[in-house]
């Protein structure tokens, strides 16, 4: 339930110890920068590390659909692409050591996986225990969205997956978080929790009036592939 790591370069990052975390190894982009407000420039498709049965699957399906409805409302010529079933996984111990980088906002390498998969955002549906969270690393053009255990609490409430799914790959495209619970992407650090999306009437919560505005200053209707 929170964005990729906050936006910090290299320079920066080294000068705080961050870059201490990084094996020696991994280039200096194993950071991900913050991509609240960073347009994507191409159509990003998605793809999906999970079991093939996976009840989530139908729900990042619809939270495709969900965005890709907004964009049209508002205007926007930009589209979330096709979603694909992807070949691997990323452990539940290495996502929660992501997790808990984001949370941080200190160094989270990219997993290797992600540079050999078609799809730009990556969503991977886990059977670990760890906060959920999205992190964007846009100078190679790729994104992750780790969803936690639907077998626990909070995903176990009604309506509450859903929108997480929904509110990390808001993430994705550039929108920050919110203080309003009643809102979408209410976030940290704020109070707003995923258990406030639980509903007996399965729904997406809204976007916020300044939302929909930043949407459209990224994504125009002039916005194209470049």
């Amino acid at each position: 339930f929170k964005p990729g790591a906050m936006g910090m370069n290299r320079r920066a990052l080294l000068a705080s110890g961050a870059a201490a975390l990084l094996p020696e190894s991994l280039p200096w982009y194993a950071v991900a920068a913050s991509a609240w407000g960073i347009p994507w420039t191409r159509v990003p498709g998605v793809a999906v590390l999970s079991a093939p049965a996976d009840a989530r699957l139908a729900l990042v399906n619809d939270a495709v659909a969900y965005w890709n409805r907004a964009f049209a409302e508002l205007g926007s010529a930009f589209r979330l692409g096709s979603v694909i079933m992807a070949v691997g996984t990323i452990s539940g111990a290495d996502l929660k050591t992501l997790s808990n980088a984001v949370l941080g906002q200190g160094a989270t390498p990219m997993p290797p996986l992600l540079q050999n998969l078609s799809g730009q955002i990556v969503v991977a549906l886990s059977d670990g225990e760890f906060i959920s969270f999205a992190a964007r690393w846009p100078e190679q053009s790729i994104a992750l969205v780790a969803i936690k255990s639907d077998r626990a609490p909070p995903l176990t409430l009604p309506n509450v997956a859903r929108n997480v799914i929904a509110h990390e790959m808001g993430h994705t495209i550039g929108l920050g978080h919110s203080s309003d619970p009643a809102m979408l992407m209410c976030g940290r650090p704020a109070s707003c929790r995923p258990d406030a999306f639980a509903s007996p009437t399965p729904h997406y919560f809204p976007l916020t009036a300044d939302e929909k505005v930043a949407l459209l200053r990224m994504y125009p209707a002039s916005w194209g592939p470049q």
